[in-house]
């Protein structure tokens, strides 16, 4: 798969990483969070106030807001793993006390403000650069196409901050002093208008994924997509708009699934895993499926862009001296009930390739059965699968999915059935199960709104697993804390002594953890801002 992004195939193959504005000094602009009332030492983002005079000095700055994706403290891993822990799996160390993986953690957290701070950089980044690329001189369809991208990464970034942080400064223009930084929290209403507003122009303004052949770009599905994942959690908590919303990501995941004039014909591949295996290669792409990736690159051998898809999370093997398997830390054990959600037919497609219903020796590699249930890792990202050689130890050229078509069709589905055009969801559904070769379990639900609701959860819990929606869903839904509570008595009952500790993670959330804790350092520096309920 390819893990570079070729910017407009004007920067040749250019990576996606640390590229956003290399050694131009002139105008310094801080890209910080919170408005600039969160700086680094340095700044980090230096550019010319005449800098875009060209098509290659545009496609730099845009390939600088890409590569946020990328931060090790953003999609690279902190947030699929550490931040997001839900009921489909559980922190496998028993000494782990403290931290966001076990719910015990204030606004001093690491993993937290960096979040926050890369989120903002990303927003700043796409300011300056809407700010000045009107100025750069190049053919204006590519210009157009560029700054679609950079709106609606920048509407993308903030969708990611209000999901995570609730209220947050919403700032449209650039960033010039240190001095500007008592910035108020702006309402959820308005970061949702402008959100969505941007989002809905960019579509306008973009590429089809046809244009590109692979999944790194924003295109016309990716915004559309992503749109329809806006209004379903607009239509639920916390905003709680209902039928209205429902009603706009049923348009937008239906642009998708029954595409008019041409539009690219988006279908589930044949092979539930291949998909996994393609992103851990090289130049392999699924184009019908996989929407959106973020691209990840190298193995510290040259200038890349990794991230710790199957490091962090990923069958244990911690030996250094086979490579062939890849290290992994193994840290996040499936649970026994992600694995129980899948039914007898369900089992070689998705159960046993998220789940691995083995493991391997760490002095052989040789892998034998896990029987235990409660036992078994996470193993939708395998490094074994990685063509980049040699492997480093703890960073991989795995990409990570942003959206699938089966998650559009499961959008679909959704907002369907809650505007009670039940059979509709029913038939979606199914395409996704008929992938998995699982049963026809819709049929039986008829026209309960009621069951099929419930259903689809269940479908989002076993075709998703491990791609960092999962607690996105539970907070959406308002059943995060019921439903951790609930895994941790199942565990608590269930596991055997050894692995009781387990339980310790999800006993800890609470009502305050449907947000995270606005960082201390923000609260310090931006007098304007108040702190999250509970926290």
């Amino acid at each position: 798969m390819k893990k570079i992004l070729k910017s407009l195939n004007i920067i040749k193959r250019a990576p996606l990483y640390k590229r956003a504005f290399l050694g131009l000094s002139v105008v310094t602009v801080l890209s910080a969070s919170g408005c600039s009332s969160f700086l680094d030492k340095e700044p980090t983002f230096v550019v010319k106030d005449n800098y875009y005079t060209n098509e290659n000095d545009v496609n730099i700055g845009l390939t600088g807001i890409y590569s946020v994706l990328g931060n090790e403290d953003f999609y690279g891993s902190s947030l699929p793993y550490h931040l997001s822990m839900s009921d489909e799996g559980v922190w496998q160390r028993s000494n782990a006390l403290t931290g966001p993986e076990v719910y015990i953690y204030d606004s001093s957290n690491q993993l937290v403000r960096n979040l926050w701070k890369y989120l903002y950089e990303g927003v700043e980044r796409a300011n300056v650069f809407l700010s000045k690329v009107d100025a750069a001189k190049m053919d204006e369809a590519k210009k157009t196409i560029a700054k679609g991208e950079a709106k609606f990464l920048r509407a993308y970034y903030y969708f990611v901050l209000t999901s995570n942080f609730g209220g947050v400064p919403l700032k449209k223009v650039p960033t010039y002093s240190v001095n500007d930084v008592n910035t108020p929290k702006a309402s959820l209403n308005d970061l949702y208008s402008f959100i969505t507003s941007e989002m809905e122009e960019a579509e306008g303004m973009v590429q089809p994924i046809t244009a590109y052949g692979h999944s790194g770009r924003v295109t016309k599905s990716a915004v559309r997509g992503i749109l329809a994942r806006v209004y379903l959690k607009m239509a639920g908590a916390p905003l709680n708009g209902g039928r209205p919303y429902y009603e706009k990501a049923a348009e937008w995941a239906g642009k998708l699934v029954n595409p008019v004039n041409g539009d690219y014909q988006h279908k589930l591949v044949g092979d539930y895993k291949q998909l996994f295996k393609d992103m851990a290669a090289e130049s392999v792409f699924n184009i019908d499926e996989s929407i959106w990736e973020v691209e990840f690159a190298g193995n510290r051998s040259t200038d890349f862009e990794a991230g710790r898809h199957g490091n962090i999370a990923g069958i244990q093997f911690t030996s250094e001296t086979i490579d062939s398997l890849g290290y992994s830390y193994g840290f996040i054990l499936a649970t026994r009930k992600l694995y129980e959600h899948y039914g007898a037919n369900d089992t070689d497609q998705r159960r046993d390739w998220n789940i691995a219903p083995y493991a391997y020796n760490n002095t052989t590699g040789v892998s034998s059965a896990r029987p235990e249930l409660d036992n078994r890792f996470s193993a939708k990202f395998r490094r074994n699968y990685e063509t980049l050689k040699p492997r480093h130890k703890n960073y991989t050229p795995i990409n990570f999915p942003l959206l699938r078509f089966s998650d559009v069709l499961l959008m679909y589905a959704e907002a369907k059935n809650e505007l009670d055009d039940v059979n509709e969801a029913g038939l979606k559904v199914k395409m996704v199960r008929d992938r998995a070769h699982a049963i026809d379990s819709t049929s039986a639900i008829g026209g309960d709104k009621d069951m099929m609701r419930q259903f689809i959860r269940n479908e989002r819990f076993r075709e998703l697993a491990f791609e960092g929606l999962r607690k996105f869903d539970l907070v959406r839904w308002n059943i995060l804390e019921n439903t951790m509570h609930g895994l941790a008595s199942d565990i608590e009952a269930n596991t055997p002594t050894a692995r009781k500790y387990t339980a310790f993670g999800p006993k800890n959330v609470s009502s305050r953890n449907v947000l995270l804790p606005i960082p201390l350092d923000e609260l310090s520096l931006n007098k304007a801002m108040s702190q999250n309920q509970g926290w």
